[in-house]
């Protein structure tokens, strides 16, 4: 049968909806974790459990003619009153931030954005109740279900050990209100990951030679220019930013030998600006950033566009590298902003229709 994404319905569950229906169907959505020895909560409950599970917060559920093929539960933050089972998960505490569990999708009907539809309608429901933030756990060896989250928006924040799991859960965490300044500086950090990977593909090509050939650029040479990037965002800039240091560096100093280890460092270091600005909260992006220069002056500057200032700086000395990189004759990337908002619109449009769906049970397991 072939239907189109109008013909799936999310809506809140029902008193007439069959529980016992909804458990078998989450029985096979968890079938293939439990078959690889994890024991997942929804993959073995009675009726009885999936009901007060779902009664503990908005269940909806994704019908199609007449037949439940998901559900998925969104609730609160648990009460702190009560006692603390949690103790070691405070991101399912927090006051602004709602969670979702027992989400599931029949295997039958992956692939047709009903698990997208499902979490939408969470955080939708989230957002009308005032929540800023949702949030989530799910077992660490399920890696593509972790990559489901991932592509919708969802960052790991810390880890737990649900008491009688066999396995380590990862909690993860979506900001629900996109502050325009949030919104831009989290543009301009995937910007400086992306153009940095496109630069570093280009300078693979380059013969070790005229890699490290002084051809009078500031540094002196693509690595030196490539080492000086290291240096000025994470042993500098990020250490100001993440930990409130001020360390005292030389900016010309050759951290790297090896164009191998550097080259996996400035990747790890571009990552590290994303996972920044995902946790980092709004109050502080719209603050200020104190810290003492390497000539011992102390400054106190506005903490976004100080910010800004930290990947406009990569985009100058990644110009220098791709200006060398012509001049030797190799291939330059097209590494303009614009191109990269063009990938990511791109790809908007062709996982619109049909994200991968894929099952969890996404929220306390020992339910």
């Amino acid at each position: 049968m072939t239907l189109a994404m109008h013909d799936i319905t999310i809506r809140p569950a029902a008193a007439r909806d069959s529980f016992a229906a909804i458990t078998v169907m989450l029985h096979r959505a968890y079938a293939g974790l439990a078959a690889q020895g994890w024991n997942l909560t929804s993959a073995y409950q009675d009726e009885a459990s999936t009901r007060q599970r779902a009664a503990s917060g908005q269940c909806f559920v994704a019908e199609v003619q007449g037949t439940i093929v998901g559900t998925v539960t969104a609730t609160g933050p648990y009460d702190l009153a009560k006692p603390p089972w949690d103790a070691d998960a405070p991101w399912l505490r927090a006051p602004d931030t709602a969670h979702f569990f027992q989400f599931g999708v029949d295997p039958a009907w992956t692939g047709r954005a009903v698990g997208r539809r499902l979490l939408q309608a969470c955080e939708d429901w989230a957002l009308a109740q005032g929540y800023a933030h949702m949030a989530l756990d799910a077992a660490e060896p399920a890696a593509q279900l972790r990559s489901f989250y991932e592509h919708q928006g969802y960052v790991n924040v810390g880890h737990v050990q649900w008491q009688g799991k066999n396995f380590l859960s990862i909690v993860m965490k979506k900001a629900l209100l996109h502050a325009p300044l949030r919104h831009y500086l989290q543009t301009l950090a995937r910007y400086n990951r992306w153009a940095t990977r496109q630069l570093l593909a280009h300078v693979d090509a380059l013969p070790d030679e005229a890699y490290r050939r002084d051809i009078g650029l500031f540094f002196k040479s693509v690595h030196g220019t490539l080492n000086h990037l290291l240096v000025a965002e994470q042993q500098l800039w990020f250490r100001r930013f993440q930990h409130g240091e001020s360390p005292r560096v030389m900016l010309d100093a050759e951290v790297e030998t090896d164009r191998r280890t550097l080259r996996k460092c400035l990747m790890e270091g571009a990552q590290a600006w994303v996972d920044a600005l995902d946790r980092w909260p709004e109050e502080r992006l719209w603050g200020q950033i104190r810290y003492q220069r390497i000539n011992g002056a102390w400054v106190t500057l506005p903490f976004g566009a100080t910010l800004g200032h930290v990947f406009n700086h990569g985009t100058h000395h990644r110009g220098q590298i791709t200006a060398a990189l012509t001049a030797f004759g190799q291939a330059s990337p097209q590494i303009d902003l614009l191109y990269m908002l063009h990938e990511e619109a791109a790809y908007a449009l062709a996982h619109s229709e049909a994200d991968a769906d894929t099952p969890t049970d996404a929220c306390r397991e020992t339910a």
